[in-house]
Parts: C-alpha cells; structure tokens; sequence
C-alpha cells in the first residue's frame, strides 16, 4: 500500500512541476490533474514536497573531446527543457587483457534537471544523436571525390554544424521558475562536474565549406521536435516527413 501511495505523490509532485510551465494549456491541463488527485485522495501539497531533481546520463557520439558542433546541440536541447548539463565519463567498463586488468571508459552527456524535463531532454536528445551520426556517415560518403582525410572530415563537421544550426532553430524554450532554478542550481552545487571541458575544434567554416554548412542546414529542415505533456509517456517526439 505505502508503494502505492508513493508512487501516487510522485504522480502529484510532477504534474504540479508541470503546471508552472510556460505553456498555458499544458499549465492548466496539469493543476487540473492534480487537484482532483489530491482530492479524490486526500493528499495535501505539503505531503506531496517541492520537486523531484532527476540527474541522468546519454551516451555521446564521440570520445574525451567531442566535436563543437554535439555539444552545441545537447546543451541547446539541455537549455530548451530548463536542465543543466556536462559531458564526462558515463560508464566506467572494467576489461582483461593478457591477464592485465583495465578500465575503459565510455563518455557522454549528463543532464540534471526536474524529472520530467530531464526524461524528455535525454530522450529527444538520444534521437537527435543517433539521426546526426547517420546524416554525418551519409555525407562523408557523398564526399567520394574528396581525396585527402582531414578536408573530409573538416567538411562533414560544417554539415553537422549547419544541421545542428536548423535543428537548434526548432526547439520550444521552457523558462524555469526561481524555485525550482534554485533548486536545480542547488543539486548541480554538490556534484562533481569538470568545468574542464576540452572539445575538438578544426577551425571556423571557411569560404570552400560554407555549401558544407548549407547542405546540414537543408538536411536537417524534415526533423520535427513536439513536447509532450509526459515526456516518455505522452509524446515528445522526433517525427521525419
């Protein structure tokens, strides 16, 4: 029973999260949730607490340092939802060679955030993570003429920046309320984030890229981003024409 009953104030504590948010019909349709659970219940908001800070990791696409244009687009999408977010170490795999023992080490994306912010940012931006590595893939093979390696690389970093660009441009900006950016700000304070960051950078997008950069801008132009009420649950979906 007592499981039961907690699973029911998480319910409340997130639909009431979700009523201050900006959008006015997805504010409203959520207090109205959650009152008439609170009533049909008998549970007050003082029993329900404040707001349940969730800290969540995604694998990246690259290694110690990913490339701008990734950490562009996750912090974007970290932002829009109203989370804060680092790249570090999300996995640490013990491994055997030759009777050696070793680590190796799996980096990627960690956001911290309110729970149901934090589940829709990691869940759009696992899509996004997974359609951009494959856009990238299908460019380079498209660059069959380009001879030597590291132009081909530099110029299916501009694609990407340019698809990133288009994507960014989509996002629906959630703004935080003071208490709950508090109380977001206050759990990221105890965590161990390395504001160390060091990224791959191969220069600014020069004259010979810039049709690079408009290809990713067209490229990305059929992904669609809509927010779900419940993240997970409810829909905050990529769709592709």
């Amino acid at each position: 029973m007592n499981a039961e009953v907690d699973k029911l104030k998480k319910r409340i504590k997130k639909l009431l999260a979700l009523s201050k948010s900006t959008n006015a019909n997805e504010a409203a349709l959520a207090l109205e949730m959650a009152q008439k659970l609170m009533v049909e219940y008998g549970v007050s908001q003082s029993e329900v607490g404040e707001f349940e800070i969730l800290e969540e990791s995604i694998k990246g696409n690259s290694g110690e340092r990913p490339p701008r244009y990734e950490i562009y687009l996750i912090s974007s999408v970290a932002n829009s939802f109203g989370c804060e977010c680092a790249y570090g170490v999300v996995k640490k795999i013990s491994k055997t060679f030759y009777d050696i023992g070793y680590y190796d080490y799996e980096y990627g994306h960690i956001f911290a955030g309110l729970e149901h912010r934090v589940k829709i940012a990691t869940f759009i931006s696992d899509i996004l993570l997974r359609k951009i590595k494959k856009a990238r893939i299908d460019y380079l093979k498209s660059l069959n003429r380009v001879r030597v390696r590291v132009n081909k690389i530099k110029r299916a970093d501009d694609f990407c920046l340019g698809w990133v660009h288009t994507v960014v441009a989509k996002l629906h900006k959630f703004t935080n309320s003071s208490d709950e950016q508090t109380t977001i700000d206050n759990y990221v304070s105890t965590l161990n984030w390395d504001d160390g960051l060091k990224t791959i950078s191969r220069g600014a997008i020069r004259k010979s890229g810039v049709n690079d950069f408009v290809n990713g801008l067209r490229s990305a132009s059929d992904v669609q981003i809509q927010h779900g009420l419940e993240g997970r649950e409810g829909g905050a979906l990529l769709l592709e024409n």
